[in-house]
């Protein structure tokens, strides 16, 4: 069976199975921390879910778990694949004329990737993801979900001569949410485009609709303190970037990763002051063995950059894999952890969180986790 065809299947498979993401989330839910998701923000993130096709789990969704923060609640996060019945769903409702902006927005992206001599499908493939915060204040409104577009391999890699790439993904971003371009906007970004090195790289792109405006951007490939510390004195970061070099060296001597991403947010003012540290622990990402985390988990107890019962709970239940008897027949779940961040304001670590994924399969594709994620 071609991977394809394993997840077009497993989509068939799901379809019997449940009407929603929110749905399929409460048949998984004995492998879903309640120490770490629960009460309200459970509830909310069921909501939340349950506007969500639920062929989506035929890739890979998950959350993002705030570690510093003790109330049990995650934000949620799916995989918008182009030619698979999630993405038929969307296209299908804007061409009827029943999406809103936002789904009108992805119906667009996806019309685009679907062309093969299209330049935008020549830079980012077919996927997307989307990021829907799970808010918990009272008479709260859901919000259009965040939309981040994965250049594949090293499409823009920083060798300096990718800027119609870079200004193609761009440009889809923007009409996508609705908005105009921006011409200082982007000269930022190519600004920070310039001062990448061969050996690293723009892995996403993205921006939330709903919020203030802003582009986020994450570049990976770093693998030492001052290479990062480096990057950002190119970049014009204006944090203070003793805090990220002794930060980023403290793992560096526990051997905690194997590399690392930067993220910061960009405007039509400039570089912003916040930025987020994001940690892999091998080379590949879609990891479900918990013991490639272990000197990165220790090391976030050792700095107080999280907490303690949180992330003794984040290493017991959040990788592995399960077999589940579904109503069209065995499925295999899969769990684990993508990759560690922490966010940086000013002087200090603000914010740590875990990025858990899970994926449900019919059966075991040719390739694993990684050649089904990027099908």
């Amino acid at each position: 069976m071609s991977i394809r065809e394993d997840w077009v299947t497993t989509e068939k498979w799901l379809l019997r199975q449940a009407n929603s993401m929110g749905e399929l989330l409460e048949q998984i839910r004995p492998y879903i921390s309640s120490r770490l998701i629960d009460g309200q923000g459970w509830e909310r993130l069921l909501e939340c879910a349950g506007e969500s096709p639920v062929t989506m789990a035929a890739f890979p969704f998950g959350f993002e778990i705030p570690l510093h923060d003790p109330r049990p609640k995650a934000d949620f996060g799916v995989s918008l694949v182009g030619d698979s019945r999630t993405a038929a769903f969307f296209q299908e409702r804007n061409r009827s004329g029943d999406a809103g902006p936002m789904a009108a927005g992805l119906a667009w992206l996806l019309d685009e990737t679907d062309q093969e001599d299209s330049l935008l499908r020549r830079v980012i493939g077919r996927k997307m993801l989307l990021e829907y915060d799970v808010d918990l204040a009272p008479h709260s409104t859901r919000q259009a979900p965040g939309i981040f577009l994965y250049p594949i391999e090293d499409a823009l890699v920083g060798d300096g001569r990718r800027f119609q790439d870079l200004g193609a993904v761009y440009d889809a971003l923007v009409f996508a949410s609705g908005w105009s371009p921006d011409a200082a906007e982007r000269k930022h970004l190519e600004q920070v485009y310039r001062t990448l090195t061969p050996d690293t790289c723009i892995k996403a792109i993205g921006t939330f609709p709903s919020r203030e405006r802003l582009v986020r951007i994450a570049i990976t490939g770093f693998r030492k303190a001052r290479d990062v510390v480096a990057f950002l004195e190119r970049a014009g970061w204006p944090g203070q970037r003793s805090i990220v070099e002794d930060t980023v060296s403290f793992f560096e001597k526990r051997v905690a990763f194997a590399y690392l991403g930067v993220h910061f947010d960009i405007r039509a003012s400039g570089v912003g002051p916040t930025m987020g540290l994001s940690f892999f622990a091998r080379e590949q990402e879609w990891l479900k063995d918990i013991r490639h985390w272990t000197a990165l988990i220790d090391g976030l107890r050792e700095q107080g950059c999280a907490l303690s019962e949180k992330l003794s709970e984040l290493a017991n239940w959040s990788t592995g894999s399960t077999t589940l008897l579904g109503k069209s027949g065995p499925f295999m779940l899969v769990r684990g952890i993508h990759h560690i961040k922490l966010v940086i304001s000013e002087d200090r670590v603000e914010q740590a969180k875990a990025y858990v994924f899970f994926l449900m399969m019919c059966g075991r594709p040719k390739g694993g986790i990684a050649a089904r994620e990027t099908s």
